[in-house]
C-alpha cells in the first residue's frame, strides 16, 4: 500500500499520513513524497502503523540525513545515541530514564544551540499518560513573511545567541545529580554547546526565509543592548505564536510526528508526573 497524506483538517500547517510500513526500507519514490510533503506543509502526522522499533525508527530518520546523537549530550548512555527518551518512567534504582520529565516545555527550535542546527525533527509516541498533554507548532515560515517590511529588512543584518542554558524554568537537579555520578564513575560525555546564528535563516533545501528565535533558547541578540534586546524578541515571540499560525497535536499511542525544526517551533503542555 502506497502513502496517503492529506492536509490537516482545520489547521494551519500539517498534514496526516497513513500507509506507512515501518519494518520496510523506504523506497525512492516515497522518500521523495514525504520530503516534499514537509516542505509544503512543515509538519507530518503519521498515524495508523504498527509501533517502530528503534531500530526501524532510526532508520527511517537516516533516509533523510544523518542524525545528532543527542543522548550522548543529555546523557542517556542506554538508548540508541540517535533516540533522545522524554519520560517521566523511573528505572528501579529511582533514576529517571529519560529527560524533561513532566514538566510544561517553552516554545524552543530542536538543536539551535548547535553550529549547524537539526533540519528535521521526529517525536514518537511509545506511552501516553491517561491525560496526554498537548504539543503545539506554530509555522515560522509564516511568521517571517507576515512582519513589517521594515522590521523584516532589520532583522536581516542580525544575529543571536542560542542556548539551552536555564531553558527550564526550575533547575534539574536530577540531571545535575547524574553528571556528578557519570564524572565520579569516569563517564565522559560531551558538553551541551551554545551557538550563535542570524535571526533570519534559510531552509537549505527550499531557499524559504525562516524567522529563526524561540523564547525558550534565543538568549540575547549580538550587539543589542539587554533591555532594547529583550522588547524585540518578546514583539517577535508574540508575533510568531498568534493562535492563527499554531496547530495543537493531541497525541494517541503509535503517532511519529516529522517536523521541519529550522522552520517550526514547539512546546509542550505538562502532565501528572504519577
Amino acid at each position: 500500500m502506497g502513502l496517503n497524506i492529506v492536509p490537516l483538517a482545520e489547521a494551519p500547517l500539517g498534514a496526516l499520513v497513513s500507509g506507512w510500513e515501518p519494518a520496510e526500507p523506504l523506497t525512492d519514490t516515497s522518500k521523495r513524497n514525504i520530503t516534499e510533503a514537509l516542505h509544503r506543509h512543515r509538519l507530518l502526522v503519521f498515524r495508523g502503523q504498527a509501533q517502530p522499533t528503534d531500530e526501524d525508527l532510526v532508520r527511517f530518520v537516516k533516509s533523510f540525513g544523518d542524525p545528532i546523537r543527542g543522548s550522548e549530550w543529555f546523557r542517556n548512555a542506554g538508548a540508541l545515541p540517535e533516540i533522545l527518551p522524554v519520560t517521566n518512567i523511573r528505572g528501579k534504582d529511582g533514576d529517571r530514564l529519560g529527560v524533561e520529565g513532566a514538566t510544561d516545555l517553552e516554545w524552543h527550535t530542536d538543536y539551535s544551540y548547535v553550529a549547524t542546527p537539526a533540519k528535521t525533527s521526529f517525536l514518537n509516541a511509545v506511552e501516553l499518560p491517561s491525560a496526554p498533554p498537548r504539543t503545539y507548532f506554530t509555522d515560522m515560515y509564516d511568521a517571517y513573511a507576515t512582519l513589517d517590511p521594515g522590521l523584516r529588512t532589520r532583522l536581516g543584518s542580525l544575529r543571536a545567541t542560542h542556548s539551552i542554558a536555564d531553558y527550564m524554568a526550575e533547575p534539574d537537579k536530577e540531571f545535575a545529580a547524574k553528571v556528578e555520578r557519570d564524572e565520579a564513575a569516569g563517564v565522559h560525555r560531551p558538553e551541551i554547546p551554545e551557538a550563535e546564528h542570524p535571526m533570519v535563516v534559510r531552509h537549505p533545501d527550499t531557499g524559504e526565509e525562516i524567522l529563526y528565535v524561540s523564547r525558550g533558547i534565543t538568549r540575547r541578540i549580538v550587539g543589542m543592548e539587554r533591555d532594547e534586546s529583550s522588547a524585540l524578541l518578546k514583539e517577535l515571540h508574540l508575533h510568531a505564536t498568534h493562535p492563527d499560525r499554531v496547530y495543537g497535536h493531541d497525541w494517541e499511542v503509535g503517532d511519529l510526528i516529522m517536523f521541519d525544526a529550522l522552520g517550526t517551533m514547539h512546546r509542550r503542555d505538562a502532565w501528572d508526573p504519577t
